[in-house]
């Protein structure tokens, strides 16, 4: 007999489906079920929650023990060739590295594939929709990794990857059963909360409120949930839910503060204040269901965020006269109490009416000028002039309002309503007068005086004003900036060499450099001998296509002593040759290429440094190697001592060797600017060519500091970024054709994606010049806006070029005012860029002028705010700055000072007065015409006053800044 086939039931098909986590077949599976197989696979799913999370657990634990099982087998395998000395100890360490990167993370199981099946089979097989919910929700299937909101992308569905197949199966459903459930999932739908900002029950629940047809309920996190969704006008216009949804959005708690970050300018394609603009337009929705809605959520209250969206859909809509008109009484209730924007909005189409009734007005405007906001005061007192001027047989009935205003806290509030007084005050009746008279009790003795002058009353006392206190300025002393010292002496022995022949940083490569040409000279055997085992190390920094970094050609130095002569493949080389020999050919012959970067692979600064490296490599080759280096600098800044330099001429002049170019002509850029006048004389008596060429070079002075320029550019770059800053340098020929080389190759763009190599090596660049730092600087500034992830320039590179020589010009600041206040993902210490605009102010290098002009235009820009400038300046200037922060906000004041017509923030009135105490401190003196036009303004505010005390300083010396 063959074998017995059985049959597998109804749930056997599905356990098996939810095992393997196929979705798909599972929708198939549980729709086309009869009623008896519904009823058995929704009784057994319950009990086999805990058996599918236990099999999905286990078969993950199977995984990780097979996954160590080969990690440490090649763990193991890695050591065996370690230990037989078939690897490097670098090429281990990266095998044994990777054997903890799983590769095949894709194939990793997943925890969570029964959950969705189950979930899909109790929606299709339990009976009632209450007890459907119910299994939707079940604790069980919560994932920290699903995000059911997400999975929508738009008003009218899913994604295929998202609840399309629940739905799948719902429709399989009788439709009254739908529609319950589309009404209970809404209800289910809970507030967003910043831990759970989706609800897993939102989509499909208003999907199948679409589907269905079905009135959705009252539930205010359905409706916050729903504008919680781009707003696609496409969509909208055709969306089902729009006539049922759209009125409760000005009554649904929560609405306001989902919607309180969209702008109106202008709307975004997708913003919900774009889109019911436009329905408006269209008559897709009535303007007055809008306005209506909008001012009933105003007359409900709340606070000004969870109100701004209603405002500005209000303002968007601009609603005419004839609109507002007969709901005027609504407005006037919002100005007393309403928040900011709200009363704002309500004062202006208010002042629009003409057929106000008084009574009202003057009610109105008791409220408003109660308030305890000073812009709307001030509209308000417009009002009231305005409402006097039009009627002025009604002023007496607008008396009590005025003198409401009379006993605000802002004083500045009080001088508008008494000047308002005095110039209406023939329009106001005995009786009108009494009432200003009565108001005048809070008002300061000069104001009182006035007022009284022209509405009666007794006249009070004025006291002496009080002369301010003069405010004792005591700055913390400013360091003097830190000296240079000399520099540590190259190690002696070949022992001490091999100690530190890779060490990182500029300042002990140089002595590796200086001591391994030395010592090849007088003791090659040993150098050799302590060299030797380094080169098997680190063996494969010589298969590279090019040696980018210092230490890749010690290891040349190192294996030329080893091997003299011998050629070394490159990555390239070697790959050809594996081709040729699977294909029968012969290899191609090992030849020596140039590994000297490409110029359009480095930096200018970054070749020229590789350039010594190479020249004794070369030199070590050709057996001319000279028996000491020239540039080796004296000094921890990278300055190297005339004298010191006029020594080693004079060993190699009596050895009759000729200096390295590289080196020779490097040697030269690290001379400082001023020469021993005692040196120069003794260069002059050097009888060698280079030696002759030094001598010029001392009395000329120097390497001409080169112009550099710093324009910003803005410009696309064609790789996906925007060109930032443009630095260029213009030096004039030297006759050196290394050094002219290097000036003429300009600083460059840097792509954070595929530029940032050219920033390898930036802690060099500094001692390459170190009479010029403002060269320097041109090229660190375009590394400046490059992400961390790439060769980013650390703020380290400040401290160097602030122990640099030479000027200090535009590039120098704009670099202070990018790391004094650094971009959110420059994730660098602020301290080396505060610690270098001191030691640069100690030293009287600080270019301040252009610190305060880059620094006002990050404000415009709106990099970082005013009150954080303001704030730092003064915190600044107390460390000893501040006759370098007043120079800064000299160059910043034209830009930052209010412009005609703009109301100054609470930061502009400190900005100025800040300034004010910094020119007193200074002793400053010089007109500054920006400022002396802003004091010529009219009015009497804050701000207004210490421009005025400001430029009456200024103004008492001579000078125009």
């Amino acid at each position: 007999m063959g074998p017995k086939h059985v049959r597998l039931t109804a749930w056997d098909q599905v356990r098996e489906l939810v095992d393997t986590g196929d979705v798909a077949k599972i929708v198939e599976t549980v729709t086309a079920l009869d009623d008896a197989g519904r009823r058995e696979v929704a009784h057994e799913l319950p009990g086999y929650v805990t058996v599918a999370r236990a099999k999905a657990r286990r078969t993950l634990a199977d995984y990780e023990a097979e996954r160590d099982r080969v990690r440490q087998a090649q763990q193991a395998e890695a050591q065996r060739l370690r230990d037989a000395g078939e690897i490097s100890e670098h090429h281990f360490t990266q095998l044994w590295s990777m054997t903890w990167h799983d590769d095949d993370w894709k194939s990793r199981p997943r925890t969570d594939g029964w959950i969705e099946p189950m979930r899909i089979a109790g929606a299709g097989t339990i009976g009632g929709a209450a007890a459907v919910v119910t299994w939707i929700n079940r604790r069980d299937f919560d994932r920290w990794d699903s995000d059911w909101d997400s999975d929508w992308d738009s008003a009218d569905g899913p994604t295929a990857d998202g609840t399309e197949p629940l739905l799948a199966v719902i429709a399989a459903r009788p439709a009254e059963w739908q529609a319950d459930l589309a009404v209970r999932l809404a209800l289910r739908i809970r507030p967003r909360r910043r831990r759970n900002p989706g609800d897993q029950n939102l989509a499909p629940a208003l999907a199948l409120l679409r589907r269905t047809g079905v009135t959705p309920p009252a539930h205010d996190p359905l409706v916050v949930g729903w504008v919680s969704r781009e707003a696609r006008l496409s969509e909208l216009r055709t969306d089902p839910l729009l006539d049922h949804l759209l009125p409760r959005i000005f009554e649904a708690d929560g609405v306001g503060r989902a919607l309180r970050d969209e702008r109106p300018d202008p709307a975004g394609a997708t913003s919900w204040l774009g889109a019911l603009r436009t329905l408006a337009a269209e008559g897709r929705v009535p303007r007055t269901l809008m306005l209506d809605g909008c001012r009933r959520r105003f007359l409900l209250g709340g606070e000004g965020p969870d109100l701004r969206f209603f405002a500005r859909l209000h303002e968007l809509l601009e609603p005419a006269p004839a609109e507002i008109e007969p709901h005027a009484i609504d407005y006037l209730r919002l100005l007393p109490t309403a928040p900011g924007p709200v009363a704002e909005l309500s004062l202006k189409h208010l002042r629009r009416l003409t057929g106000l009734d008084p009574a009202d007005v003057v009610e109105a405007l008791e409220g408003l000028l109660f308030r305890a906001e000073g812009g709307l005061v001030r509209a308000g007192l417009s009002w009231l002039e305005e409402s006097v001027r039009q009627a002025p047989d009604r002023a007496d009935e607008l008396a009590p309002a005025l003198a409401m205003a009379f006993g605000h806290e802002a004083r500045a509030v009080q001088e508008r309503a008494v000047r308002l007084a005095v110039r209406h005050a023939g329009r106001f009746t005995p009786l009108g007068a009494e009432v200003l008279r009565g108001g005048t009790g809070t008002l300061a003795p000069d104001l009182h005086n006035r007022l009284a002058a022209v509405v009666g009353g007794e006249t009070v006392e004025e006291p002496e004003p009080e002369p301010e206190p003069e405010e004792v300025f005591v700055p913390r002393p400013l360091p003097a900036p830190p000296l240079p010292v000399p520099a540590i002496a190259p190690p002696g022995t070949a022992r001490q060499l091999a100690r530190m022949y890779l060490r990182e940083g500029w300042r002990a490569a140089e002595r590796c450099l200086a001591a391994f040409v030395r010592l090849a000279a007088q003791d090659r055997e040993s150098l050799r001998a302590e060299l030797a085992p380094l080169v098997k190390r680190h063996a494969e920094r010589l298969i590279s296509e090019e040696w980018r970094e210092p230490a890749d050609w010690m290891v040349a130095f190192a294996a030329e002593l080893s091997e003299p002569g011998r050629i070394h493949g490159s990555h390239r080389t070697a790959s050809v040759n594996h081709a040729r020999r699977e294909r029968g050919l012969p290899p191609v012959a090992v030849e020596e290429t140039d590994r000297l970067p490409r110029s359009n692979r480095v930096s200018p600064l970054h070749r020229f440094v590789l350039r010594r490296h190479a020249e004794i490599l070369a030199a070590l080759r050709a057996g001319t190697l000279p028996p000491l280096l020239l540039a080796t600098p004296s000094l921890s800044n990278g300055r190297l001592d005339p004298a010191e330099l006029v020594a080693r001429l004079e060993t190699l002049e009596a050895a009759d060797a000729v200096p390295l170019p590289a080196d020779f002509q490097q040697a030269l850029l690290r001379l400082p600017r001023r020469i021993d006048p005692a040196v120069a004389v003794r260069a002059a008596a050097l009888e060698s060519e280079a030696g002759r060429r030094a001598a010029r070079w001392m009395a000329d002075g120097g390497l001409p500091d080169p112009a550099v320029r710093v324009a910003w550019s803005g410009e696309d770059d064609g790789l996906g970024s925007r060109i930032w800053m443009t630095s260029t340098v213009r030096a004039a020929p030297t006759g050196l054709p290394l050094v002219d080389e290097l000036l003429a190759d300009q600083p460059r763009h840097v792509n954070p994606v595929c530029g940032g190599h050219l920033g390898d090596l930036m802690e060099w660049w500094t001692a390459v010049l170190p009479s010029h730092r403002e060269v320097v600087a041109a090229h660190l500034l375009p590394h400046q806006p490059v992400p961390t992830w790439s060769a980013a320039m650390h703020s380290r590179c400040l401290d160097d070029l602030a122990a640099a020589e030479g000027p200090a010009g535009r590039a120098v600041a704009i670099l202070l005012a990018h790391r004094i206040f650094p971009s959110p993902f420059t994730h660098d210490s602020t301290t080396p860029a505060f610690r270098a605009l001191r030691s640069l102010a100690a030293a009287g290098d600080l270019p301040a002028e252009d610190v305060g002009t880059e620094l006002a235009q990050r404000v415009l820009r709106g990099e970082i705010t005013l009150r954080l400038l303001v704030d730092t300046v003064e915190a600044e200037a107390a460390n000893g700055t501040h006759h370098h922060m007043w120079r800064a906000l000299t160059a910043a004041l034209p830009f930052l000072l209010p412009a005609q017509g703009s109301r100054p923030t609470v930061a502009h009135t400190d900005l100025v007065a800040l300034a004010a105490r910094l020119a007193r401190w200074s002793e400053a003196r010089g007109r500054i015409p920006a400022l002396a036009a802003f004091a010529a303004r009219k009015g009497s505010s804050r701000i207004l006053r210490h421009a005025r005390s400001l430029h009456d300083l200024l103004a008492s010396g001579d000078g125009t800044r």
